[in-house]
């Protein structure tokens, strides 16, 4: 199996736990939920079939066991399987259930004194929330059921999805997404006594204990983490030091100390903050790259980590800060170093270098563009190939990335032509210095960056050419698109880009601009026709133009989506983006072989 293909398949697995190593879960084929533990004593490790039926399932870490809700007419049916292989059963009553029933539409964990670990369904009965009453709610019941204890019902007043349910309080948290802006959150009182609302707060909930959650505002400009007491309507931020926050959860059983995941100069780090002193204490993750928080129980927090020199890793914490790691199924690359986070005089940027001297440079650009290049394996582990062939890698964190503060993200908006051009030449001085010219240089980007790839081959001229994946293509028709489905994406838009302008040298990101490349340059754009995301019939639109013109364009397509969704599909891109990129460099595209992994 190939990297690309070892590397969607773990991250597919769920981790659980920590004994010797990590306890990992994956769906078989049909309905097989597989749990693998880790090996021991020289012996390898248990193997636990889960036969996956009903309407929901969820993993429970209070309870080690994953429980399964099944609605029969107007009862739960709820089937604990724990990891030691047992079952237990038990079910209760459901509110009267409206016309054809209920829909289970989500279910989240709760705990409290009185009744221990239980179970927050949200049901549903379809009915439009404007047809019903006007609120939002619409149809929709909040029922919080425990094993004997009589369930609680909810009706909520409000649209959003329930992310915390304190029965303790006697309130519930429910987030609303309002992609592209910050997500609400808004708690509401579990009784039906009278107390004014508690005002609303914009940002992503993280944790939720003791009456305090965590949650996350200001991003992407500024992320900052913040300790929310709904019932007192207080908000105060913290400081969890350098970098963006990404992630954090309460570390403890109280409410005393976090753990905290932020990004700072490409590479994730963990840090461990006393909520009442504000002390920090930074924690040792060595190579780890990007991580992501997987799991969270009372014995500690997981975490899967994946970098492009030293592949994949299971890190374990416990709740005194114990760091303790497990190797992954890519194996570090020993021939390749960490990258260098530097700066190309105001550009920052993650340069990755080949073992031996270069003969050429990929410039990659990532999407967002509210986002940013981080030590990560990044396209599926692509850069490692890359290397080893002598081809040096940069990451360039453009003007407009974020994880740099929020002048740094704002500043390119309707101005994104003379602040990419200041960017890239930067990042082409920098590469001249190392012996590579623009001539021996290629763009590639994913979605919006690949939007700037296709904008760089316009403004350097006497650069190799562009590898751009699922581009987008036609702003205005992008945009036009995106307010269809939500109207808040019209302000999104227009805030950062020149949407109404009949020059489409001001729009900027139009076919009749991103096209006029020279023909030297070799052009090649991947895009899967079933995309949600970016257009491909847009994609298609520019390459014939170009190729109309006599421009060496091509457009390689296949049936996915914006991003891979399968082994074949994340082989497929892997394979195509590399060979694409050996023919903007004119290389082999196969030689020297991807390292270990």
């Amino acid at each position: 199996m190939s990297l690309p293909e070892r590397f969607f398949e773990e991250r597919q697995k769920h981790l659980l736990g920590r004994e010797d190593g990590p306890v990992l879960a994956h769906v078989e084929e049909g309905s097989t939920l597989r749990v693998v533990f880790p090996p021991r004593n020289g012996m390898p490790g248990a193997r636990l079939d889960i036969e996956v039926t009903g309407d929901a399932l969820i993993h429970s870490p209070t309870v080690d066991s994953f429980v399964s809700f099944t609605i029969v007419d107007d009862r739960l049916k709820v089937t604990r399987h724990a990891l030691d292989g047992t079952e237990h059963v038990w079910s209760t009553s459901l509110p009267t259930p409206p016309r054809d029933g209920w829909t289970l539409q989500d279910v989240i964990e709760t705990q409290s004194a009185a009744c221990g670990a239980g179970y927050v369904l949200t049901l549903t009965d379809g009915i439009d929330s404007v047809e019903m009453d006007g609120t939002g709610a619409g149809g929709t019941v909040l029922l919080r059921v425990a094993e004997e204890s009589d369930p609680v019902v909810h009706c909520p007043s409000a649209a959003g999805q329930v992310v915390h349910w304190d029965e303790d309080g006697a309130f519930v948290v429910l987030q609303e997404d309002r992609v592209p802006i910050q997500p609400l959150l808004r708690m509401e009182l579990l009784n039906d006594s009278p107390a004014p609302p508690s005002p609303a707060v914009e940002g992503r909930w993280l944790d939720g204990r003791r009456g305090l959650s965590l949650v996350l505002t200001d991003a992407p400009t500024d992320p900052r983490l913040a300790l929310w007491n709904p019932c007192e309507a207080t908000l105060q931020h913290l400081g969890p030091g350098p970098g963006a926050v990404g992630n954090g959860r309460f570390a403890d059983s109280g409410s005393t100390s976090a753990l905290v995941v932020s990004t700072h100069r490409g590479t994730d780090h963990i840090t461990l903050l006393d909520l009442g002193s504000g002390e920090l204490r930074p924690l040792e993750t060595p190579d780890a790259g990007r991580l992501l928080l997987r799991v969270t129980s009372h014995l500690g927090t997981g975490l899967y980590g994946f970098s492009t020199a030293g592949g994949t890793s299971y890190w374990w914490i416990t709740p005194d800060g114990t760091v303790r790691s497990t190797p992954g199924a890519i194996p570090p690359d020993p021939a390749l170093t960490c990258p260098d986070h530097t700066y190309f005089v105001e550009t920052p940027a993650l340069v990755y270098r080949p073992p031996g001297r270069p003969t050429a440079a990929v410039i990659a650009l990532h999407g967002g563009p509210e986002s940013q290049e981080r030590d990560e394996l990044r396209w599926d582990g692509l850069y490692r190939e890359l290397m080893h062939q002598g081809v040096l890698v940069v990451g360039l964190n453009y003007t407009g990335s974020s994880g740099y503060g929020p002048e740094f993200l704002r500043r390119p908006w309707k101005n994104w032509e003379a602040s990419f051009r200041r960017d890239l030449n930067s990042c082409l001085d920098e590469l001249r210095k190392s012996g590579i010219g623009p001539e021996r240089t290629a763009l590639l980007g994913g979605s919006f960056g690949g939007s700037l790839a296709l904008l760089g081959c316009v403004l350097v001229r006497d650069l190799a050419g562009a590898v751009a994946s699922a581009p987008l293509t036609d702003i205005r028709g992008q945009a036009a698109r995106a307010a269809a489905q939500d109207e808040r994406y019209s302000q999104w838009f227009a805030l950062r880009y020149e949407i109404d302008s009949p020059l489409p040298h001001e729009r900027l990101f139009v076919p009749e601009h991103l096209s006029v490349t020279e023909p030297k340059q070799r052009i090649l754009l991947l895009h899967g026709k079933n995309d949600p995301a970016t257009s491909f019939e847009d994609s298609s639109t520019i390459v014939t133009l170009a190729r109309n013109r006599g421009l060496p364009w091509t457009l390689i397509a296949d049936e996915s989506r914006h991003v891979p969704e399968s082994k074949d599909e994340t082989r497929f891109r892997y394979e195509q983006v590399r060979d694409a990129l050996a023919i903007v460099l004119n290389t082999s595209g196969t030689s020297g072989g991807p390292g270990p992994g």
